[in-house]
């Protein structure tokens, strides 16, 4: 069964460490506050009086001092912090190093798992540009696309926990689940759903191009020429004759191309469970608060531990945290690429997935081994 190939260690769970990199929202810099007091004198005859009274914000005379003084203070700000940046630049180098030092081993192996995959993605292409008959293998194809997706993700996500954002790393781990269970679904259903997959590219297409020509004019961006729009139009009427309505209704996007008879609710949330891998779910619904707007976006921090000291906010790197992003995209990564290589298995192949294997559980293996060292002292460590 392919969701057996990359087994989830006994030890991915969700922990929380405080983080040193806080910052006390009530001991922010008055410099700021200085300088916009000095400009708006400059520019307001009564200023005591109307600087912190409630202005009209089509008033003409209140127009003309914000626009004044907006353009003052940009040119302030950017003669006074130059030098401030320019020491903040050279900081974050410094803290990226520490985080380097603290997660090596398990970053370095990130590393190589990434080449490991890529180098995968580089023999199926190029198998599948010498073999005629690839074009009608829409299975290997659908999967070769989605791990070059995969392995793309994995890059960013990467980058994003050697410069200390977990939080970030783990928002994007999202995206990497949801490539892990589109694959095994493609691999599940065969060559009719791949195909169906593959095509509902074109709706994509028009529907994007349609929500750009609607606001086009308030976007300020070109729509695409006439000609075009045609064309995918007549595409998309060859879409539904081969598929039927259903497959190209706005209702059924992003998930049109499964049909019902295979899927009944078609969602992510249907397709994780059709694969068995709605055990990951909690663990997607966290990481979501890390880019939602709703009252929980500052309670999962991966670089925090929730503490009882209101006002306080983790807006910068932090060297904890990195543990469960880190496996989470490990193992999603070895899912996507396991499947890919299961499409068309070969004794070489087994062989690169059972390494891949082994390869995820040493990661998530050292990532608990230095999460382990954090849990046992809350303190720093560089």
């Amino acid at each position: 069964m392919l969701t057996l190939v990359i087994k989830l260690p006994k030890s991915f769970n969700v922990e929380y460490v405080q983080s040193n990199a806080w910052i006390d929202m009530s001991n922010i810099d008055d410099s700021l506050q200085m300088i916009l007091d000095d400009i708006l004198s400059e520019y307001v005859n009564s200023y005591e009086e109307i600087v912190d009274s409630a202005v009209e914000e089509d008033n003409e005379e209140i127009r003309e001092i914000t626009s004044k003084s907006g353009v003052a203070l940009l040119k302030r700000l950017k003669s006074k912090v130059s030098e401030e940046l320019e020491v903040s630049k050279g900081i974050e180098k410094e803290f990226e190093a520490t985080v380097f030092r603290t997660w090596r081993k398990p970053l370095d192996l990130l590393d190589l798992l990434l080449y490991l995959s890529l180098e995968v993605a580089s023999e199926v292409n190029s198998v599948n540009r010498s073999e005629t008959s690839s074009k009608n293998n829409h299975v290997q194809a659908a999967l070769a696309t989605q791990q070059t997706k995969a392995c793309l993700i994995f890059n960013e996500i990467i980058h994003l926990l050697k410069s200390g954002f977990p939080s970030g790393a783990h928002s994007h781990w999202r995206t990497l689940h949801e490539t892990a269970c589109i694959s095994y679904f493609i691999s599940k259903h065969g060559k009719d759903v791949a195909k169906r997959f593959l095509d509902y590219e074109i709706v994509e297409s028009y529907f994007q191009a349609q929500a750009i020509h609607e606001h086009q004019q308030k976007m300020e961006c070109k729509t695409l020429p006439e000609s075009e729009i045609k064309t995918l139009k007549k595409k998309i009427n060859k879409m539904r004759r081969l598929y039927g309505p259903d497959f190209v209704k706005k209702a059924n996007y992003p998930y049109g191309w499964i049909p019902r008879t295979v899927l009944k609710t078609r969602s992510l949330r249907g397709i994780e469970k059709s694969v068995k891998l709605d055990m990951l779910r909690p663990y997607y619904d966290i990481a979501s608060y890390n880019v939602y707007g709703g009252p929980k976006r500052f309670m999962f921090k991966p670089g925090i531990r929730k503490k009882g000291k209101k006002g306080v906010i983790l807006v910068g790197p932090s060297n904890y945290g990195l543990a469960d992003p880190g496996k989470s995209a490990a193992i999603s990564l070895g899912q996507v690429t396991a499947c890919l290589l299961l499409a068309g298995s070969t004794i070489k192949k087994l062989v690169i997935v059972e390494a891949m294997r082994n390869l995820v559980d040493e990661i998530c293996d050292a990532f608990c081994e230095i999460q382990a060292e954090f849990s046992k002292d809350s303190k720093t460590v560089s």
